[in-house]
């Protein structure tokens, strides 16, 4: 009988060894990309209630509600902000959070979402299944399901479905990206629900979210993307393709603003700026902001930040006129 050598029985517990390692740093790495991502999300109340930019007082009080169930999984819920009193059916933004995809929470952008709804916005800041736990494409199976629950559910909830824009930052831009550039249910375990409405958004703003996973080569990248699709570039690359929504940029993808770090060593400019160029070849209307910082608006001060956002939501006021 053969025995197995020492080396050999110690073999899997290596490669455990060495998987969970990969799974605990992928996750410190999240959870600092989120904080800095909470950041631009968490001072937006601030920055209207002081009338940056001479914007003007809002119109109404918001109602929230708390963790609405949007499909079937315990990680499908949305928190929901609408204006109360509001006579005519208002436009919608969904939020999706950062976190590299397997960290963050809806909670990111509560402050947010009450935010506009005071300014006669329907707004949503979703949960949605996170790695490794989860693969891809579950997380884009659920940015759309709310998306199309939300058309569902528009009448209840006096939201124009013509008028659903979706802001995300990091991660989360990456996914709110692929809603503007898909028309299209992505095949999985979500697809039959609610599959006759549209998972396609009218507007994007995008914080520095990357679009291209087969071509992205950064400390943080190379941690998260193989626990985002179960493997790596090496091994899956239609995968990686799959999940890259540069690649399905059309002349019938949203509007897009694109908010990007010249200093990003995170998700690199040039991420941002081939998105720009795709949009540009399809002459789809593209707004660009850079700013002289890196992830997550760091390295900016309060008022620079303040600035930025005040461009978002008149940006988010020009398109969908609340």
């Amino acid at each position: 009988m053969l025995k197995s050598s020492p080396a050999r029985l110690a073999l899997p517990q290596r490669r455990r060894a060495l998987r969970w390692a990969l799974i605990v740093a992928g996750v410190i790495v999240s959870l600092a990309l989120c904080a800095t991502c909470l950041l631009g999300a968490l001072v937006l109340h601030n920055a209207l209630v002081a009338r940056v930019a001479n914007i003007p007082p809002p119109k109404y009080a918001e109602q929230t509600r708390d963790n609405l169930a949007y499909g079937s999984f315990a990680a499908e819920t949305l928190d929901l902000c609408t204006p109360i009193g509001a006579t005519t059916p208002r436009p919608g933004v969904i939020f999706i959070h950062g976190g590299g995809w397997s960290t963050g929470d809806k909670l990111a952008y509560d402050s947010a979402c009450a935010t506009l709804a005071k300014y006669g916005f329907v707004a949503a800041t979703i949960n949605y299944r996170l790695a490794p736990a989860n693969v891809w494409p579950a997380q884009i199976e659920d940015a759309q399901l709310a998306v199309r629950w939300l058309r569902a559910h528009a009448a209840t909830y006096n939201l124009d479905p013509q008028r659903l824009c979706a802001w995300g930052d990091s991660a989360g831009a990456h996914l709110a990206v692929y809603l503007g550039v898909s028309d299209t249910i992505h095949p999985g375990d979500q697809q039959t629900l609610d599959a006759n409405l549209s998972p396609h958004v009218t507007c994007v703003v995008d914080d520095y979210g990357p679009v291209n996973l087969t071509n992205i080569h950064t400390p943080v990248a190379d941690q998260a993307l193989p626990l985002l699709f179960g493997a790596t570039y090496q091994q899956a690359p239609a995968r990686y393709r799959d999940g890259s929504p540069l690649f399905l940029v059309s002349p019938q993808s949203a509007p897009m603003l694109i908010v990007q770090g010249a200093q990003d060593v995170t998700v690199p400019p040039a991420q941002s700026l081939a998105l720009q160029a795709a949009l540009q070849r399809n002459h789809v209307p593209v707004q660009y902001v850079s700013y002289n910082g890196g992830h997550g608006f760091s390295g900016l001060t309060q008022s620079q930040t303040n600035s930025i956002l005040i461009t978002i939501f008149k940006y988010l006021v020009a398109h969908e006129h609340p």
